[in-house]
C-alpha cells in the first residue's frame, strides 16, 4: 500500500511539473547520449571482457610473492580512477563475484576506486569550468592526493585471503554476453542521469538562496559544476568548491555505483561518508593553495 501511494504521489508530482519533467528528461538523455555513451561504453566493454574471461588472474601470476588480494585491490583502485564513474564500482563488483576479495573489503574500496575519469577532469572541469585558473598538476593532485593518503588508513586491517577461481580461463565465454551486459549498464546509467536531471529542474526554482544552490549542485556532477560556476561566490571559495564537487562526483554517481553492485551487503552509506572526507580534503588543498598564491 505504501509503495502504491508513493508511486501515485510521484505521478501527480510529474504531472504538476510537466514542463520541468520534459526539460529534465531531454537534458538527461542528451547528456547520456552525447557524453556518457562515448566516454564510458568502450571502458565497460573492456572491463566486462576482462572479468568474464577471468583475465585479471594473469596479473597475479607476475606477483606471486605478494598476496593476490592485495594485487586485486591495487588494480581496482588504479582501473577505477582511470575509467571513471561508475566503472570503479563495477570492477569492485566483478572482483567480489570472482572471489578476489570479500564484500566487506569491497565496501571499503568503493570510494578509493571511484573518481571521475582523467579525460573528464582535464577536458571538461579544468579546461571549461576552471578555465585553467589553477595549474593542472595542482588540480589533479587535489583530487588524487586524498585518495593516496586515505588508502593506507582505510585498508590497514587485512582480511583473510578469500578463495579464488581456478586458473583456467572461462571456456564458455561469449562476446554477445559482454555486449548485452554493457547495454544493461549503460541503460541503468541513463535512467539515473535522467531522474536526477528531472529532480534538478523541479527543485531549482525553489532554491534561490546561494547555500541552497550549493547543496543542489552536489546532486549531479556535470549540471552541478555549471550551476556552481554561475553563483556569485568569492574566487577562492568557488574554485575550491568546484574541485570538491569534481572529487565527490554527486549523488547521481553514487546511485549509478549502487546500480552496478549486486554482491551481498553492498551499500553506498560507507561510500558517501568516505567521499565526503575525500572531497573535503580536495577543498582544503585548493583553498590553501589559492589563499597562499592568489587570495
Amino acid at each position: 500500500m505504501k509503495n502504491f501511494i508513493l508511486m501515485i504521489s510521484l505521478l501527480i508530482l510529474l504531472l504538476i511539473f510537466h514542463n520541468e519533467t520534459i526539460t529534465g528528461t531531454q537534458n538527461g538523455l542528451l547528456l547520456w547520449y552525447q557524453t556518457l555513451i562515448p566516454s564510458l561504453l568502450p571502458f565497460i566493454l573492456i572491463t566486462n571482457a576482462l572479468s568474464e574471461t577471468n583475465a585479471y588472474r594473469a596479473v597475479t601470476i607476475r606477483f606471486r610473492k605478494h598476496p593476490s588480494n592485495c594485487i586485486y585491490e591495487i588494480m581496482a583502485i588504479l582501473l577505477g580512477n582511470l575509467c571513471g564513474y561508475p566503472l570503479g564500482g563495477k570492477i569492485i563488483n566483478d572482483f567480489v563475484r570472482n572471489h578476489y576479495f570479500t564484500p566487506e573489503r569491497a565496501n571499503k574500496l568503493l570510494s578509493l576506486s571511484s573518481q571521475a575519469s582523467p579525460m573528464f577532469l582535464i577536458g571538461y572541469v579544468h579546461l571549461h569550468i576552471l578555465k585553467n585558473m589553477i595549474p593542472l598538476p595542482v588540480f589533479l593532485l587535489s583530487i588524487y592526493l586524498p585518495v593516496l593518503i586515505y588508502s593506507p588508513l582505510l585498508l590497514r586491517k587485512k582480511n583473510v585471503i578469500p578463495y579464488e577461481l581456478s586458473e583456467a580461463s572461462n571456456q564458455n565465454y561469449c562476446i554477445c554476453d559482454t555486449f548485452i551486459h554493457a547495454v544493461q549498464i549503460m541503460v541503468m546509467i541513463g535512467m539515473y542521469v535522467m531522474i536526477f536531471s528531472i529532480l534538478l529542474e523541479i527543485l531549482l526554482p525553489f532554491c534561490s538562496p546561494v547555500p541552497a544552490k550549493i547543496l543542489l549542485s552536489f546532486l549531479e556532477i556535470t549540471t552541478g559544476l555549471r550551476l556552481l560556476d554561475s553563483l556569485p561566490l568569492p574566487f577562492c571559495i568557488k574554485t575550491a568548491l568546484l574541485c570538491a564537487i569534481s572529487s565527490f562526483g554527486g549523488l547521481c554517481s553514487a546511485f549509478q555505483i549502487k546500480g552496478v553492485l549486486n554482491y551481498p551487503k553492498a551499500g553506498i552509506k560507507k561510500y558517501l561518508f568516505d567521499k565526503l572526507l575525500l572531497s573535503t580534503g580536495t577543498f582544503f588543498i585548493i583553498l590553501c593553495y589559492l589563499k597562499f598564491f592568489f587570495c
